[in-house]
């Protein structure tokens, strides 16, 4: 018995061979669907929690703003501290960018697939770095970290 593709194509075909009658066939991704509702659970904690430490930053950075400065020392602190908070800041906001593109991926089914030259991440690389969007070969030619 064939398995139906995700479309339900009436001839039976699978989801692959539809792909490739279409021309669009591309790697399949290596990961299982409990793999993918792990992933998926890891990306959305990781999207509330980043959106979380954004709005504590932001509510912080207003707090010493709103302070006022008694000396020099003071404002040089203040100064130190909001660079640091606008700092992490950036870091979050582009995190959780790369985290809410990995959720739409899985949701498009393109998840642990690398978006460069569309091949498999690898399970261990798309479970360890669920928001990576490039698999270890091309991170590496990019010069990328390892979140690539």
């Amino acid at each position: 018995m064939r398995d139906r593709g995700r479309d339900g194509d009436p001839e039976g075909r699978t989801h692959r061979e539809v792909r490739r009658m279409n021309g669009a066939e591309t790697s399949e991704s290596p990961l299982r669907p409990g793999d993918l509702e792990e992933a998926a659970d890891r990306l959305s904690e990781q999207a509330d929690r980043l959106r979380s430490q954004l709005a504590r930053n932001e509510e912080t950075a207003s707090a010493l703003r709103a302070d006022c400065d008694l000396d020099a020392a003071d404002t040089g602190a203040k100064a130190v501290t909001l660079r640091e908070l606008h700092s992490r800041a950036e870091t979050d906001a582009a995190l959780l960018e790369r985290t809410l593109a990995a959720l739409d991926r899985l949701r498009g089914g393109s998840f642990g697939i690398c978006t460069r030259c569309g091949r498999p991440q690898g399970r261990e690389r798309a479970l360890a770095l669920p928001h990576a969007e490039l698999c270890v070969g091309c991170a590496g030619a990019r010069g990328a970290g390892p979140g690539g």
